[in-house]
Order: structure tokens, then sequence, then C-alpha cells
């Protein structure tokens, strides 16, 4: 009787204990499903739209919901659709690839002809790789290319801006155009410097630099503040880059990422800037044209495999990359060339067919999330994380590609006390009244939860809806066993002029690679202002 009474008393103990409410001195205690109702009826939030779910992973059932099928922007957390269609179709092993033509074998050195250069929507084909393509030419003993570089771009169709550009007329980098063939991110980096003396010209460099530029240096270097405007637009079949303003003599210098018109020529004269600094003679002429059947294929360019790729969208939100591969989808299921109109029904056949939300319940008609053309509902974004945690073969790297709560990505500067740190895998949305998160948390009790945000037309200023919903995610991450929670959640005011936790990611380290990567989310750049 005796061992009898042990064994039940260790059975009955620990399920006596998760039943205790906790106790902890200094420490106030609520029901968690109180707290998050709480939170959503606090005023600074009247009149706004907002949509919210979270789910028990391992149990299957839905814990707490507000306005769940209500459909809401998600800004960019429509890129979670995005790379999860593209992780379980295009598989992650999936590579991108960009080709060398030429006529014939060079001889003797001599490429007798037009060389080639084939893009098949490589979203990470940046300067260095473009050079190292033009190392290997260099070492097949290519001295001198006898004709024109043909750019053929030919996998995607001529549509460059997507759905949702049109809405915003700036030059900044997050509205990068698309391209079969494409360079650093579709970008320009412009670095400004002062002069030596005041009353010269400031420096203005561009990075990468090729004829495919011209650069209209107005800045000049003067006492008093700092004040730049660097501006890009289409310039006939080129892109001109103006620079407009005064720097102060002891100006730090500064980097700025704008977006680039021509694409294709963009990478082509970039490509024949390469070859020249190898020693590589070429002709001056650039031009886009298809590589006829006929051509020898000299050499393949493969990129990283898209399990790598899709945790530089997602942690660093990079819209170009996500069109990239939204595009992608397309070409590959649909046939060439790719269109967005292809990646919209590929992208609806996996939400139908795969994860179970019908076509027509929703709206996505790009890949990032840019502006005011996408329209999900919380349970929507819920639906595919729970899907995404089944499927085996991919989800370490959709999970990895999210961003780690206070550690890196978008969510670098945010929750970033102790108890919070590294609790949550997260992919941010912001846009003009536009506040999203979403993704996994594991909590105190050691559930791990899948959940949406989506905060739409706010009143508020931009980073106290940012800080409202952090409060809701980090209630969660906070919630024990018994899904009891703290009445007080350590996070930074609501209120006042500390704004550290806004939309825009906190720097990513220097000599980095993610410091040459722009970032997607539009960023605040003021209070107030969006």
């Amino acid at each position: 009787m005796f061992l009898a009474g042990v064994i039940l008393a260790l059975f009955v103990a620990p399920l006596r204990a998760a039943d205790e409410r906790p106790s902890v001195v200094g420490l106030q205690f609520m029901p968690l499903l109180d707290y998050l109702k709480q939170a959503l009826a606090d005023p600074r939030l009247s009149g706004a739209r907002i949509g919210v779910r979270v789910d028990d992973l391992a149990s299957g059932k839905t814990l707490f919901v507000h306005n769940p099928d209500l459909l809401l922007n998600p800004a960019s957390v429509t890129k979670t659709f995005t790379t999860a269609a593209g992780l379980c179709l295009l598989h992650p092993d999936y590579r991108f690839k960009t080709e060398i033509y030429a006529r014939n074998e060079p001889q003797e050195g001599i490429i007798k002809g037009p060389l080639y250069l084939k893009g098949y929507g490589d979203p990470f084909l940046i300067d260095q790789r473009l050079h190292y393509l033009a190392l290997e030419l260099q070492a097949l003993d290519i001295k001198k290319i006898d004709g024109p570089i043909i750019v053929d771009d030919s996998f995607f169709d001529d549509i460059r801006d997507g759905p949702g550009w049109s809405q915003d007329d700036s030059s900044r980098a997050y509205q990068a155009p698309a391209s079969a063939l494409s360079l650093d991110f579709n970008t320009i980096r412009v670095l400004v410097f002062p002069a030596a003396q005041a009353g010269q010209k400031a420096r203005v460099e561009l990075m990468p630099d090729s004829d495919h530029f011209r650069l209209v240096n107005h800045i000049a270097t003067r006492s008093g503040n700092a004040r730049v405007r660097i501006e890009t637009e289409s310039f006939g079949r080129r892109t001109r880059v103006t620079a407009r303003g005064h720097v102060f003599p002891d100006f730090p210098g500064s980097r700025r990422y704008l977006r680039i018109y021509n694409p294709t020529l963009y990478t082509g004269y970039s490509f024949r800037e390469a070859l020249g600094q190898l020693g590589i003679r070429t002709r001056r002429s650039v031009r886009r044209g298809a590589v006829p059947h006929s051509t020898e294929l000299i050499y393949t360019l493969r990129s990283p495999a898209l399990g790598e790729l899709v945790r530089k969208v997602n942690k660093r939100s990079q819209n170009f990359m996500a069109e990239q591969i939204f595009k992608t989808l397309g070409a590959e299921f649909l046939g060439v060339p790719g269109t967005w109109y292809k990646g919209q029904q590929v992208m609806n056949a996996f939400l139908a067919e795969e994860v179970g939300i019908p076509a027509g319940s929703y709206v996505l008609h790009n890949g990032s999330g840019l502006n005011d053309v996408n329209r999900v509902s919380a349970s929507h974004i819920v639906e595919l994380l729970r899907y995404m945690w089944r499927r085996f073969d991919v989800r370490p790297d959709f999970l990895a590609s999210l961003a780690v709560a206070g550690a890196d990505g978008t969510v670098a500067g945010r929750f970033v006390q102790p108890a919070l740190v590294r609790t949550m895998r997260l992919k941010t949305g912001g846009l003009h009244n536009v506040r999203a998160l979403a993704g996994y948390i594991n909590t105190r009790g050691d559930r791990v939860y899948a959940f949406a945000m989506i905060v739409n037309d706010f009143f508020c200023e931009g980073y106290q809806a940012s800080r409202m919903i952090d409060r809701l995610a980090a209630a969660i991450a906070r919630a024990d066993a018994n899904q009891q929670v703290e009445e007080q959640i350590e996070l930074p005011p609501l209120d006042g002029e500390d704004q550290s936790l806004l939309v825009s990611p906190a720097g990513p380290p220097e000599g980095t690679e993610e410091e040459d990567i722009p970032v997607g989310e539009r960023p605040e750049e003021k209070k107030g202002s969006e």
C-alpha cells in the first residue's frame, strides 16, 4: 500500500502544481486570454481594424481570436506566403542560374561575335558574384570579345514594376524593379563624402559604377547642417542619378540605396565593366536580345540554394527577392515568360490544393506585400504557419528564414528583454497605417503557438501600434503552463519620445553580408510620418 501511495503521489503532485496559480512576490498574474482582450481594448487602438489568431500547435486548438477572418493588408507578412510556396514547390535545393553563351568556341583567347548573358531570375546576383563570372572567363584564357554583349531576360516578361508600385513614385530601394537578369537587388549604392575644402563639390561615388549611369552632382561642401536629396530616374536606356544639397566639411559620409531603371542593361554594363577590370577587351555596345539556338554554352553560374535565399527574404524583408521568387514560380509551373499573373495563379493553386485555403477568400497580387494591393486574414496566415509546421521536409528552412526575436533581421531591436530574446520566430510587416506580426512563439510553459496579428487604419502613432502588437506577442511568450501571465509586461512605454521600436529594423553589423541587402519595409523617418 505504501508503494502504491508513493506512485499515486508522483502522478498527482505535478497535476496539482499545474492547477495552482503561480505566486511570485511583487508580481500580479492574470489569465492570458483576459490580458489579450484587455490589451486590444486599449483606447489608442480605437477605430483601428484588427485581426488576431493564436493556435496551439501541439493540440491543434485555437486559443484566441479577434476578427480572425477580417481581410486586412498584411504588408510584408505577405512574404511568408511567397517563401512557403517557393520552398514547397521549388524545394529548398532549387538554384537559380545565369548563363554565358557564344556562337563559337574561343580561338586564341578571342570570342568571335557576340557574348550572350542570360538570366533566369536569380535574386542574389550581386556585384561580387558577377565579378566571379568574369573571372571564369579569364580562367578560360579569354582576352577579347570581338562583338557586343547581348543580355537575355526572356525568362520573365517586360513588366518591371509590380502591382502596387504605382502608389509610390519615390526612388527608394524597397520598390526595385524585377527582371530575369538583375544585379545587386536592382539598386545602386550612392556614397556621399565632403570635399577637402569648403566651397567645393562633395564627392559622390556609385557602387557599382558603369556606363549605365549618368551622375548629376549638385552637392556642395559648406558649413551648417547636412541636407542631401538623391533621386534616380529613367534616362533613355540608362539610369540618371541626381544628387542635391550640401554637407559640412567634417561630414562623416553616408550611404543610400536607390532603385535603378532598365535592370537588364544595368547588369550588362556592369558585366562589361567587370570584364574590363580583368583586362578582357570588349566593345562598348550592350543591348538586349535572345540567345540563338545555335550558340554554345560556355559557363553556368548557379545561385545559393533557395533554402538559404529565403533567409535573406524574410529576415531582411527583401521585396525584390520576394518578387523574383514569385515570378519564377509562374515561369517554372506555367511556362516562360514568368509574370506576376502566373505567379498569382501558382500561389492560388498551392494555397487551395496543399494548404487548404480556398481561392477567392483572399487577394495576393504580388509576392512582397508592397503597398495596398493584398488582403488576407489572421486565420489565413495561421493556417499557412500550421501547414509549414507539419511539412518536415521544409520546416527547418522556413523556420530558419524568420527573424529571431531580439537577435536579428527586422526584430533585432525588438523583444530584447532577457525573458523574450530568441523565444519567437517572426515576420514583420509595416506600411502606412499598417502594422503586422506573425510567426511562432515558444512560451514559458514550453508550448509552441502559431499566431498572426494585423492592425490597419489606426489613429495612434505608428510606433505605438507596433508596441501594442509587441505587448500581445510578449504576453503569449510569458504565459506559463496554466496560461497565466504577468499583468505588467516588461516592454518600453507606449508613450513618450523614445521611439526605439519602430518598423525600421536595427541596422545589421558593419562588414557583414546583410549590410549590403536593402531592407524591404517602408521606414518611419520621424515621429508622426510614414
